[in-house]
């Protein structure tokens, strides 16, 4: 795995933090377009997220090349725990579990790196590209915030 990609996944999920301080709980619950997720929302799906990519990684790594469906929130019962949870729960445990990705991640050899597991958007993609998507998915939701903030706090 490149330095860039390591590097990417042990800081990338802290410049939340930076998106969201001084933010009002109110401000970060608002759906600010009613057809749109919150702040809130788009943290609690990250984190989420975050779960399915741990047992993507954990089936690609223990079966031959696992396919997977695409992810959706709306039909996951877990997302709806996530939502429940404070903005600051939902953070410290996002950074729990991101620590146990990192040391799985880069404790995994050269073979393991390489064993596929199938997108059915993608194809079939090695741990290395899953964690890429995993990562510019993640950078998507930060853009989403930062527009969020930006549109909704700094333009009134």
């Amino acid at each position: 795995m490149n330095e860039s990609l390591k590097f990417r996944l042990l800081h990338q999920y802290d410049q939340l933090d930076n998106l969201v301080k001084g933010l009002s709980e109110n401000f970060i619950q608002t759906r600010h377009k009613p057809d749109k997720w919150s702040i809130h929302e788009n943290i609690a799906h990250l984190a989420r997220y975050q779960e399915i990519f741990i047992n993507r990684l954990e089936n690609i790594i223990n079966e031959e090349q696992p396919n997977f469906g695409r992810y959706n929130a709306d039909e996951d019962d877990l997302f709806e725990n996530w939502v429940q949870l404070s903005i600051e729960d939902i953070i410290r445990k996002t950074k729990e579990m991101r620590n146990m990705t990192v040391e799985k991640t880069f404790n995994l050899n050269e073979q393991q790196l390489n064993r596929t597991g199938m997108h059915p958007k993608f194809g079939r993609m090695n741990i290395i590209e899953w964690t890429e998507f995993f990562l510019l998915h993640e950078t998507h939701h930060f853009y989403t915030i930062f527009w969020l903030v930006h549109e909704n706090l700094y333009e009134n």
